[in-house]
């Protein structure tokens, strides 16, 4: 299996720690790819093919970014998105609480997040802080509406069903 974000430093973190926990029965590669949504969807694409894997998902931030394009062209190229709104910390939140009310953007997102993990910093996540929280997350995750429409919403979670 095949993860890949366009986030450079959380995501890829909390992924790696993730393929660590969970992938005993998977051999899982995180990757990043720069660049916008489509970007991250057409190198999952790319990296699936080149590299004989049998399925690739991406995890992407709504952020600012529309969102049809992209969601078309993983449905075009066998792709899986999976996205976040507003981001990535709304799937981090729901490892310690659950996480219903609107958030106008990443900043407030991470203020949340900060409430529950003292010392959070975008640059450094620590996978332990989270380690705990997986199947708790998954359930509070099920529970909001569907992304990309949904805030806050995100489909992380379908990874981690997938990696069991």
């Amino acid at each position: 299996m095949l993860v890949v974000t366009n986030g450079e430093s959380t995501e890829r973190a909390y992924l790696e720690g993730l393929r660590q926990k969970l992938s005993e029965q998977y051999r899982l590669v995180v990757a990043v790819e720069k660049g916008s949504p489509v970007d991250a969807v057409r190198g999952a694409a790319r990296r699936r093919d080149d590299n004989d894997v049998d399925h690739a998902y991406v995890v992407c931030d709504v952020d600012q970014y529309p969102t049809a394009e992209p969601t078309s062209e993983a449905r075009r190229l066998g792709v899986t998105l999976l996205w976040s709104n507003p981001c990535f910390e709304v799937w981090l939140i729901l490892h310690h609480a659950d996480c219903t009310k609107y958030l106008e953007n990443a900043g407030k997102a991470a203020d949340l997040l900060r409430v529950h993990v003292k010392g959070w910093s975008k640059t450094r996540l620590e996978f332990d802080a989270f380690r705990e929280g997986i199947e708790a997350a998954v359930d509070r995750a099920r529970k909001l509406g569907e992304p990309p429409a949904a805030n806050p919403s995100t489909a992380v979670w379908r990874l981690v069903e997938a990696l069991r």
